[in-house]
């Protein structure tokens, strides 16, 4: 047995042993011990995910079996939990705060929202209505095809709730910020952030999802999204990933999209560490459709593994995705997109497309799109490139007074940009931009940043 494996079980117990969720004896308490029983056998059964799997041949997680973890969540709370004030700035913009899976605070901004808007915690939701919790959550993943996903489900001790009523649209971003802590410098210790979106008809909200770390120390974090979409629903979504090098973190996300709902999707990974993002969609009636965009970077010895599955169900949806990816130093890309589009999913428009820079020799990516198709009246593309910077473009911004290191940043910047431009809701565009930009600074030290194009730009 792992030591991850083995000091899971032994936390397991302790977990156990508490009042499950903090909530009263109800049927939704109820469900929940038995979903959290559920992902626990499940995972137990699969086991952590092994390079002799398909979807993870390009993945090791060796790194994660061998962590010792010392604690699951915020625990009493540790020092770096007690260190983080409600009122950081950090923390000004954010709706709902959780640390190590925990809600921390809950922003009176809120109340700004439109009625028919809930922005909540596990137990506000259960307190104010607890049908949507039980009724939604934990139905979109497979735990018994996702081992990591049945681990969160084990684990999990809170989650942001988002739900929108029918005709209702949040008029600015909805924000949640995820914080992971460590206890030392050698202590593993797991977090387990939720996030539920139920979006009723004809409603719409932009969401985003951050997710970062303080201290430094080893430990996991497994992040499961489920987005359930009522016919005529949009949603933007924007997940943004900058933990340290030390946390192994793993995304699963799931979407269901009902008749003529829209989903775009936005992820950006930019953190230094090992990195899974699983999105999984469902165009599951006619007219549904998704746009998936996305952006990782890749410094140091980093590894980021990106796998999307568009399963169209029925016929007359579209899925558009694309990812893009800078790696430099030693790091490792994956991307690995699937897009299935069933026999009865005639008149399916599917696109699939990986670009990737690669700033290194030492640097790689591992690129597979692929397309199974069922149905004869389809129209489905896809594609992949690999590059490095424009050697034509790189000497003209020279020949202009510019050195070299500032073109260089220019030239990635435009790169990063093609995706960042695609968020349609100006002010999180604006925010995103300015964290890509940071971290694409970080790979040329020597840059003078005041010469670069200003945020958004080209």
């Amino acid at each position: 047995m792992s030591a991850a494996l083995e000091s899971l079980n032994r936390l397991r117990e302790r977990v156990a042993s508490d009042e499950t969720f903090g909530l009263p004896s109800s049927r939704l308490a109820e469900r929940l011990e038995a979903l959290a029983s559920m992902g626990f056998a499940a995972f137990e059964e699969q086991g952590f995910p092994t390079r002799r799997l398909e979807e993870w041949k390009g993945t090791n997680l060796a790194r994660l079996e061998a962590m010792d973890f010392s604690r699951i969540g915020p625990g009493s709370p540790p020092a770096e939990a007690r260190s983080i004030d409600p009122s950081d700035d950090l923390l000004a913009d954010a709706d709902l705060v959780f640390v190590d899976g925990r809600l921390l605070v809950a922003s009176a901004a809120r109340a700004d929202l439109p009625e028919g808007v809930r922005v909540q915690s596990l137990a506000e939701a259960a307190s104010e209505d607890p049908e949507i919790p039980e009724t939604y959550l934990g139905r979109l993943p497979d735990l018994k095809k996702e081992s990591l996903a049945a681990l969160q489900t084990a684990f999990f001790e809170d989650a942001a709730i988002v739900h929108l009523d029918s005709g209702v649209r949040a008029t600015r971003p909805i924000r949640i910020r995820s914080i992971a802590t460590a206890d030392g410098p050698t202590q593993a210790s797991a977090s387990f952030p939720r996030l539920l979106v139920v979006a009723r008809r004809d409603s719409a909200a932009t969401i985003v999802f951050e997710s970062e770390s303080r201290g430094t120390a080893p430990g996991l974090t497994a992040f499961v999204a489920e987005y359930h979409l009522a016919a005529a629903a949009r949603i933007e979504t924007i997940q943004i990933q900058s933990e340290g090098a030390e946390r192994v973190h793993v995304t699963s996300s799931h979407a269901r999209l009902e008749g003529d709902a829209h989903f775009d999707s936005h992820v950006f990974s930019l953190g230094d560490g090992l990195v899974r993002s699983e999105l999984k969609i469902t165009l599951d009636a006619p007219g549904a459709e998704t746009r998936m965009r996305g952006f990782f970077l890749g410094r140091n010895r980093g590894h980021v593994d990106h796998f999307t599955t568009v399963d169209h169900a029925v016929e007359n949806c579209s899925s558009d995705q694309e990812y893009r990816g800078v790696l430099g130093d030693e790091s490792k890309g994956v991307f690995r997109g699937r897009v299935i589009i069933r026999p009865d999913a005639q008149k399916s428009d599917a696109r699939q497309s990986n670009a990737n820079l690669l700033l290194s020799d030492r640097a790689s990516i591992d690129t597979k799109p692929q397309l199974e198709i069922y149905a004869d009246n389809v129209r489905a593309n896809h594609g992949s490139t690999i590059g490095q910077l424009d050697t034509e473009a790189l000497f003209f911004l020279r020949a202009r007074g510019i050195d070299e290191a500032v073109a260089r940043l220019v030239l990635t910047r435009g790169f990063a940009h093609a995706i960042v431009d695609g968020i349609a809701d100006d002010a999180a565009r604006h925010s995103v931009a300015e964290l890509v930009d940071n971290a694409l600074a970080s790979l040329y030290p020597g840059a003078r940043s005041e010469t670069a194009p200003e945020k958004g730009g080209d």
